[in-house]
């Protein structure tokens, strides 16, 4: 007989996909068929999500009924806490503990399904490798929230051979990407079905499933019989442009819910302008504020993290819609020249107007960088100054800025490692939210950080 599993992965909140799921899976799904998630199903960028710390969400994942789902990097945003409240929902996760090492309750590393007089051992992971197998590459963050991924190779090595004798089909539901997942497969005993996330990558193998950044519905058909279980079919099935009334209608009650909690008007001193391109009150506010908040030589920022002015009312929703990347104050030290070198490229018209593409980042564009303001800058002939010195090019700073920058993203001189910096498990929007009433702030946000030349 033919047994269906359906999979999805990287949702990222994307509500409107899964509404379209729902309605292929209510016409389609037999009764003995599978439903499996591979995380980051969950994003903060979402005011549902936030509304409640996921709850809602996973309400309308529920709907859908999935068997099992794995724990993405996304869920772990959420942190212990809340983390905790959503395990009576099918989370799987085999490599994630504590910061302590002790375990998070009620979250089990797998489960065995019966189907058909045949044993299906599910088991869930969370990233712990980088895409270049590089360990313990996601704990910085992840432990901000007390929780901490484990390597998973001896995490699913035990518990295959736990169960040795005790199914007959084993998945992994591996949030860990397409190139770590292909190493994994050389270091552990075989698993017969690699559901897969975090990558973003189509993937329609006989023994790999992954759709993309929810842009697909992935179907993987077994064949059952006294053998044993074997896939014969791997598919990407792109859905219907319309979604399920029916799953719609539970939707807009949790979006109303969370709009009605996250809506309520904060007290700001004032208005702030905004222009990605140019010098803005918005850009030097948010650079003041960290600079006011760490301290450090001076702070910077890539206008990009805005999508607009900070207008009344403002609001939990509206610093959500208005700052939606996950990115965090990061504190470390630059060589001028290389402070310089980023300055420059800041004027460069077709550099800023770049998409901004990377790690944590919900914009659009890359945007000019902006300074706290104790920075001056001059276009013709170019100069930076810091308290009124000449930045040094051989001279150490200390910078706050955000991990994007920290990163290199789209101004490469500004990496550094992740060992080389602090980060605080505040988003920059939380900051931003924390300063609102901070009269201080906004009145240094009012300086003028740039002159295009000399004594202008």
């Amino acid at each position: 007989m033919l047994l269906q599993i359906y999979h999805t992965n990287d949702i990222h909140a994307d509500f409107g996909f899964l509404s379209r799921v729902y309605a292929y899976l209510a016409a389609h799904r037999g009764e003995q068929d599978f439903y499996f998630d591979s995380g980051d199903f969950t994003d903060l960028k979402s005011v549902i999500v936030q509304s409640d710390r996921g709850g809602a969400a996973m309400a309308l994942m529920k709907l859908c009924r999935p068997e099992a789902m794995a724990l993405g990097n996304n869920e772990i945003d959420l942190g212990s806490e809340d983390l905790q409240r959503l395990v009576n929902l099918p989370l799987l996760c085999a490599n994630a503990k504590h910061n302590d090492g002790t375990e998070i309750p009620g979250l089990k590393t797998h489960r065995i399904f019966h189907r058909c007089g045949k044993r299906f051992l599910v088991i869930g992971l969370a990233p712990y490798y980088s895409a270049r197998m590089e360990p313990n590459r996601f704990n910085l963050f992840f432990e901000m929230g007390n929780i901490h991924t484990t390597d998973p190779i001896p995490a699913v090595r035990e518990i295959l051979e736990e169960n040795r004798g005790k199914y007959d089909f084993s998945i992994l539901l591996s949030h860990s990407g397409h190139l770590v997942d292909r190493e994994l497969e050389k270091r552990l005993p075989k698993v017969d079905l690699w559901l897969e996330g975090h990558s973003h990558a189509v993937i329609t193998e006989k023994r790999y499933s992954q759709s993309g950044k929810g842009e697909c519905l992935g179907r993987i058909t077994l064949e059952l019989d006294e053998a044993g279980v074997r896939v014969v079919d791997s598919q990407q099935i792109a859905l219907p442009t319309q979604g399920s009334p029916e799953f719609d209608r539970h939707w807009e009650r949790a979006q109303a819910a969370a709009e009605e909690i996250l809506s309520r008007e904060l007290p700001v001193v004032r208005e702030l302008a905004f222009d990605p391109f140019r010098e803005s009150a918005l850009t030097n506010f948010i650079c003041d504020c960290l600079k006011r908040e760490f301290g450090g030589d001076f702070a910077m920022m890539h206008s990009g993290i805005s999508e607009g002015p900070l207008l009344r009312p403002v609001s939990r929703k509206s610093l959500i819609e208005n700052f939606p990347s996950k990115l965090n104050p990061t504190i470390y030290t630059l060589t001028g020249e290389r402070i310089l070198e980023a300055a420059r490229f800041s004027m460069d018209e077709s550099h800023i107007r770049q998409s901004g593409q990377g790690s944590g980042f919900r914009g659009r564009v890359l945007g000019c960088l902006g300074y706290s303001s104790n920075v001056r800058l001059t276009r013709e002939p170019f100069s930076m100054e810091v308290d009124g010195k000449p930045v040094e090019p051989e001279r150490s700073y200390t910078v706050v800025t955000d991990d994007y920058l920290q990163r290199g993203t789209g101004y490469p001189s500004l990496r550094v490692p992740d060992e080389a910096a602090k980060f605080d498990k505040r988003f920059i929007r939380d900051l931003v939210q924390e300063h609102l009433t901070d009269e201080e702030a906004f009145r240094l946000a009012a300086i003028t950080r740039e002159r295009k030349k000399h004594g202008i």
